[in-house]
C-alpha cells in the first residue's frame, strides 16, 4: 500500500488519478495542507481563479475523505523532524509511512531524500 503525502495527491489530481488515490492512504493533515496549496496558487501564484479553488478543494477533500487515513505517531515524529533537519509536517508523514509499512510516495524532492534512508520512496510519475 502507498501513503501520500500532499505533494504527490495534488499532482496525481492534477493528472487526474483519482483511482491511484482511493487506493491508498494518507495522514489528517494532508487536507490542510492540500487547502494551503489552492489558498497559494490562488492567492500569491494567481494560477487559478477564486472558483477553481473551490472547486478543486471539493474534489480534493472528497478524495482525501475516501483514502485510508494513517495518524502518525507524534513522538516519533517529533524526533525524526529534529533529528533529520525537516519539518514536523513533512516528518508526520515519514513516520506514518514507517509505522504502517507503507511506501511514501512524495514529489518533495527533499522528503523523499530524507525518507529514503528509512521507508522505501517513490514519487508520483513512478506509479
Amino acid at each position: 500500500m502507498n501513503l501520500f503525502d500532499s505533494s504527490a495527491i495534488f499532482n496525481l489530481f492534477l493528472q487526474g488519478k483519482y483511482n491511484t488515490l482511493v487506493s491508498g492512504s494518507t495522514i489528517p493533515l494532508a487536507k490542510y495542507e492540500i487547502g494551503n496549496v489552492l489558498w497559494k496558487n490562488y492567492k500569491i501564484r494567481k494560477k487559478i481563479s477564486k472558483k477553481e479553488a473551490i472547486e478543486a478543494g471539493n474534489v480534493l477533500f472528497e478524495l482525501i475523505d475516501s483514502m485510508e487515513t494513517v495518524e502518525p505517531p507524534l513522538l516519533f515524529a517529533i524526533r525524526i523532524a529534529l533529528e533529520e533537519g525537516i519539518t514536523f509536517y513533512d516528518s508526520s508523514y515519514v513516520a506514518a509511512a514507517i509505522e504502517s509499512g507503507y511506501d511514501l510516495i512524495t514529489d518533495d524532492m527533499k522528503l523523499r531524500e530524507v525518507a529514503s534512508s528509512k521507508v522505501r520512496t517513490m514519487n508520483s510519475t513512478e506509479l
